[in-house]
């Protein structure tokens, strides 16, 4: 009687297909069983302690540590059984692979966590440090830490990467052109972030454009527009280029020409600069100063030139109003004729 535990199917017995599957299914459930008392018991434990350390240690060893046990089971079991040479090595390499990438999310957030819990708060006791600032090395160092992982698979699937980037000639000098950009929007970017020219949600202009300032990224900077769409500005770019932070302006400065008919009388010209100062002077949005002068015999207008500050910023449109609105009305109660241009014609007998 043949016994079908010891019979071959391509070419491995069926003892061993079952024994190949139970490695799997142990590792899985042991992973799982592992990430439950992790999550009820070592947590646990371990935020009664009064070291912050071990709370965050738990927390990021657990699942890496989770999947590297399964990658140890799947290891395990494909061992176990007969394969062809070939579909053994690429086993073997994709595990690694999925190793490799496991222990580079075991870095990422582990250095992430030391950069927020324990690296930031002893510089910030010694200078101060925005948040964009830490958000910015955040990224900067998980990106690096993707790049170093991505080499390395490269690497595993068989490529000498000191041979390939040496041997690159001409594409390496494509590359290295095309990475120039790249590089100078990420050192443009961190230019920003150090020289400070503005902040998150600093309203700044720039190239004709205005809006606030709603992220600092690696490769670019995102405004969002007085008209609601968002900008997005490469970091070289705002480098090259005169920004203006109209957020850091202590008082908006506005300058208008008024222009009185020519038949105004000296005493209602007075009249006109007194009303017109005064107007400005009991605003509550505007600076207590102004400069108001007769400056100008215009074509069809005597024209006063009128300088003022809006203190308020967030009011600048709706002071604008009320100041015209009232020199409009007081204009007319003292009946002092705003110009509008005309033309006298003078016929010679």
């Amino acid at each position: 009687m043949i016994n079908i535990f010891t019979q071959s199917y391509f070419g491995n017995t069926l003892f061993q297909y079952i024994v190949f599957l139970g490695i799997i299914i142990i590792s899985i459930l042991i992973g799982k069983l592992i990430y439950l008392i992790s999550k009820h018991k070592i947590r646990k434990s371990a935020k009664e302690s009064k070291n912050r350390f071990d709370d965050l240690l738990v927390e990021i060893l657990e699942k890496p540590l989770v999947f590297l046990l399964v990658l140890l089971g799947f290891y395990s079991a494909f061992n176990f059984i007969t394969l062809p040479i070939r579909a053994l090595e690429i086993v073997n390499n994709v595990l690694k692979i999925l190793a490799t990438i496991n222990v580079g999310w075991f870095i990422v957030y582990f250095s992430d966590a030391l950069l927020v819990n324990y690296i930031t708060p002893v510089i910030s006791a010694k200078s101060k440090i925005d948040d964009h600032l830490l958000t910015f090395f955040r990224r900067l160092i998980k990106t690096v830490i993707v790049l170093v992982v991505i080499l390395v698979v490269i690497d595993n699937f068989g490529f000498d990467i000191t041979s390939l980037i040496a041997g690159l000639g001409i594409g390496g000098l494509a590359f290295a052109l095309a990475a120039k950009d790249m590089l100078a929007n990420i050192f443009g970017g961190l230019t920003v972030l150090i020289d400070k020219p503005f902040k998150l949600n600093d309203r700044i202009k720039i190239e004709g454009y205005d809006g606030w300032v709603r992220d600092i990224g690696l490769r670019s900077t995102k405004i969002e527009t007085l008209d609601g769409f968002q900008l997005i500005v490469p970091n070289a770019k705002i480098t090259e280029n005169v920004v203006e932070n109209v957020s850091r302006e202590n008082s908006r400065k506005v300058k208008m020409i008024i222009g009185v008919t020519y038949d105004t009388s000296m005493k209602k010209m007075e009249e006109a600069k007194v009303i017109m100062e005064d107007i400005i002077l009991k605003n509550k949005d505007t600076e207590d100063k102004s400069n108001v002068y007769f400056t100008e015999f215009g074509d069809s207008s005597l024209n006063f030139t009128v300088i003022y500050w809006i203190k308020n910023l967030d009011n600048i449109f709706g002071a604008k109003h009320i100041i015209n609105m009232e020199l409009k009305k007081r204009f007319d109660k003292s009946k002092i004729e705003f110009a509008f241009p005309t033309q006298t014609v003078y016929l010679q007998k």
